[in-house]
């Protein structure tokens, strides 16, 4: 990683010279308002070029002792970031983004992006490419690879807190690789609420796929001997939120029975921005793969789920809209960020002109 202190009398000149020097995938780590030797005040930005993680992946080997030494160091410096973004909630530091901005058209693209409720650090660092019209990205984003099925086998954990659509998340995407000639094999664990599993056994009685009920690691471990030939398991799994995590205890040690290849974290977009950041803090310790976002339809800054997987790291998967099964759903890409935040400021703007007239 290449890190690099900029100084400057005022904050925006300070990130002006991070852009010039670093680019657009400058990582700003830190912004401290100093004394110069002189005894003037200054602006201190530290940025960095935020690619160690990759090239320690392509040019080392590592053994096992290093490689979870290394994945606490990014399960550390992902919790920083969690905490950086939920304290910069506020607008204080908006007008000096703003001014490191020269041009009119991207500092409209920048206050587009603010009122979509992307943090106002990353909306400097996205402001250029939306204001061109191009998919929105950051250097610290990360995008999951699409599932294919036919290719390789997959067991799909879909976790997440109470009401967050993971079950209706499964239907979808059951519904969608069912139609596609994927042999689906659905599992839940969602078995303290009532009526919990009564939802995806309708699903799985319409598609003519299995459905596996799990209580115990016995069930458990039934239900993974019985689908080790489907090409996709999808699992719901029972709720939970900030207040009351300890079920999650007892739902790891099943997961651990299903052996998933991928652990899905799914976040609403409905969710409080600060409550979000909190449960993705726990999710680090659960050792999610991936993060998918659901209820985009129920938001008006759907800007949050930037701040959310900028802040954790974790690869975007899916997304979903609205309750129609299999639609309204799709694989998160750059380009579909850029049209999901463009649909909902225009819908916003449209919103605000008939409230007036």
């Amino acid at each position: 990683m290449q890190i690099k202190v900029f100084s400057a009398p005022k904050m925006h000149e300070a990130l002006a010279l991070v852009r010039e020097d670093f680019g657009s995938d400058a990582v700003i780590l830190d912004r401290i308002e100093a004394v110069n030797a002189k005894g003037e005040k200054e602006w201190r930005v530290h940025a960095a070029l935020d690619n160690e993680l990759e090239d320690a992946v392509k040019s080392t080997v590592v053994s096992k002792p290093t490689v979870d030494a290394a994945v606490q160091v990014n399960l550390e410096a992902s919790m920083q970031r969690l905490e950086k973004i939920a304290a910069s909630l506020g607008n204080r530091d908006v007008e000096q983004y703003r001014q490191a901005i020269s041009k009119a058209h991207v500092q409209t693209a920048f206050d587009h992006l603010l009122a979509m409720g992307v943090s106002p650090i990353n909306a400097f660092e996205m402001a250029d490419a939306y204001a061109k019209h191009q998919p929105v990205t950051l250097g610290t984003l990360r995008w999951a690879k699409a599932f294919s099925a036919k290719q390789e086998r997959r067991v799909v954990l879909l976790s997440g807190p109470n009401g967050a659509g993971k079950t209706l998340l499964a239907a979808k995407l059951a519904t969608h690789y069912s139609l596609k000639g994927i042999s689906v094999a659905l599992m839940t664990t969602d078995t303290q609420r009532i009526g919990g599993s009564e939802v995806l056994n309708a699903y799985a009685e319409v598609l003519g796929i299995p459905l596996f009920i799990i209580r115990n690691q016995e069930d458990a471990e039934r239900a993974h001997q019985a689908t080790k030939t489907a090409q996709l398991v999808l699992i719901d799994s029972e709720g939970w939120n900030n207040r009351h995590a300890s079920v999650l205890r007892s739902q790891m040690a099943l997961w651990e029975k299903l052996a998933c290849t991928h652990r899905t974290i799914v976040m609403p977009a409905s969710l409080d921005e600060a409550d979000g950041l909190m449960m993705l803090k726990r999710a680090q310790a659960m050792e999610m793969t991936q993060i998918a976002f659901t209820k985009l339809d129920e938001t008006t800054r759907p800007g949050k789920i930037v701040n959310w997987a900028e802040a954790s790291r974790m690869p975007m998967s899916y997304c979903s809209f609205g309750a129609e099964v299999p639609g309204q759903m799709g694989w998160l890409s750059p380009k579909a960020l850029t049209a999901i935040l463009v649909k909902h400021h225009k819908q916003q703007e449209e919103f605000e002109e008939e409230s007036i007239t």
